[in-house]
């Protein structure tokens, strides 16, 4: 019986490395060579083998570029219907048919098979992105969008394959997908939520963003949001109220100290700054780990004049955060205003490597090499920046500001 066992377990093993050995120049060929790739694709007996079937799950469709329509439509067809036999439950069969079906000009089987796929696994981002590419072609323009919705709620910011859709209508798919997605997880509804609420607000949509929260609106999460949105609106007194309703209850530590975190900002703003102290020092005790507080100090630390005090309550929270991009765009607002240029141009520089899906970050490290007259590096980043969001209103002010700024720079210099 061990022997057998055995046997069987060689042999499986044989006929994997049998599947690489196979698989290994047929990927090189299509890397390099596609329609002769494609044409042993179609040809080759070991394609019928179910380990070099598996090791073709690999193939990237990029690697088709410059091949002929009909060789791709060919190619992918034999390998889908390979794939479907020995992998019944994997969606790459249906991915590759639908594939080739696009290749082929045939949109309405491209749409059977994708959905195919996504029958396999509806958890995909890239089939519903996949989808939303065949819709768009056969022009179901709203359609797609509601699959990149899908998409976006299950994935927020995943981008493969790229879709191209219409201004403004990329802030509806975010928007929609962080709808779907306190839907799609609901042990996470209130951070999906609050992720919503906030972006809502970015895009001056504030009335919109407290009406999302109702559902969770005694959650102390959203509590803490409101009273941290009441400052930035310019109404401390009911900041400093909601953060006291809620410091009264039994809270994790963690959420206490987020409280007295925007207890002591409310209190700074009003002009107390002893009340902001004990509050940001209560915010210290309740969660030492957390950065908020030591942000918080370092800016009432700054009103007071103490530069040290400041500089080193910000490398705390630095070093307790130093992913956290919120963070870090703080950090450098108090190094900016502590005199520390190279530690604000360190922090921003890594908050847009962290978010460099996120237009306003960019923004921000922009203004700071303009304002420091760095115009090299300043157009280099608003050229990746607007790459990446060409219709974003800050950044194509910029762009307008560093062409008046480099045209006085060159006027000068040329007297």
């Amino acid at each position: 019986m061990l022997v057998a066992v055995a046997a069987a377990a060689f042999a499986v093993r044989l006929g994997s490395f049998a599947g690489w050995a196979a698989w290994g120049p047929l990927e090189r060929e299509l890397k390099l060579e596609p329609q002769r790739g494609l044409e042993r694709l179609q040809s080759s007996v070991w394609m019928t083998w179910p380990w070099t079937v598996g090791r073709a799950r690999e193939l990237n469709g990029a690697w088709l570029r410059g091949a002929k329509a009909p060789e791709i439509a060919t190619g992918l067809t034999r390998l889908g219907n390979l794939q479907r036999r020995w992998f019944p439950g994997n969606p790459i069969g249906w991915l590759n048919l639908s594939r080739a079906s696009l290749a082929a000009g045939r949109e309405d089987a491209a749409l059977a098979a994708i959905a195919g796929a996504i029958r396999r696994d509806p958890t995909s981002p890239y089939l519903h992105r996949f989808k939303a590419l065949v819709l768009l072609r056969m022009g179901l323009y709203d359609k797609a969008l509601a699959e990149l919705a899908q998409a976006e709620g299950l994935a927020p910011g995943y981008s493969l394959p790229k879709v191209d859709v219409l201004p403004g209508d990329d802030q509806w798919v975010r928007f929609e997908g962080l709808r779907r997605a306190a839907e799609l997880y609901p042990r996470q509804r209130t951070r999906k939520l609050l992720a919503l609420a906030e972006a809502l607000r970015r895009s001056g949509k504030k009335e919109e963003a407290v009406a999302t929260l109702a559902p969770v609106a005694r959650d102390p999460r959203v509590v803490i949001a409101k009273a941290r949105w009441a400052i930035e609106d310019g109404a401390p007194a009911r900041a400093i109220a909601l953060c006291r309703s809620l410091i009264v209850r039994m809270l994790p530590s963690n959420i206490r100290s987020q409280a007295y975190d925007v207890l002591a900002r409310a209190l700074a703003v009003e002009g107390d700054d002893a009340g902001a102290m004990r509050a940001a020092n209560k915010a210290v005790r309740s969660a030492p780990n957390l950065p908020g507080p030591y942000l918080s100090l370092a800016s009432i630390a700054l009103r007071r004049g103490d530069t040290e005090a400041a500089l080193r309550y910000m490398h705390r929270a630095w070093g307790r955060a130093p992913a956290d991009v919120r963070v870090l765009v703080q950090v450098a607002a108090i190094a900016q205003r502590a005199g520390d240029d190279g530690d604000a141009r360190l922090t921003l520089t890594r908050a847009v490597e962290l978010a460099p899906e996120q237009p306003r970050v960019a923004a921000r490290l922009v203004v700071f090499l303009l304002d420091h007259g760095d115009y090299m590096a300043a157009a280099l980043e608003l050229s990746k920046a607007l790459d990446r969001s060409p219709d974003d209103p800050a950044l194509l002010r910029l762009a307008g500001r560093l062409q008046a700024e480099t045209s006085r720079a060159q006027t000068r210099h040329q007297r």
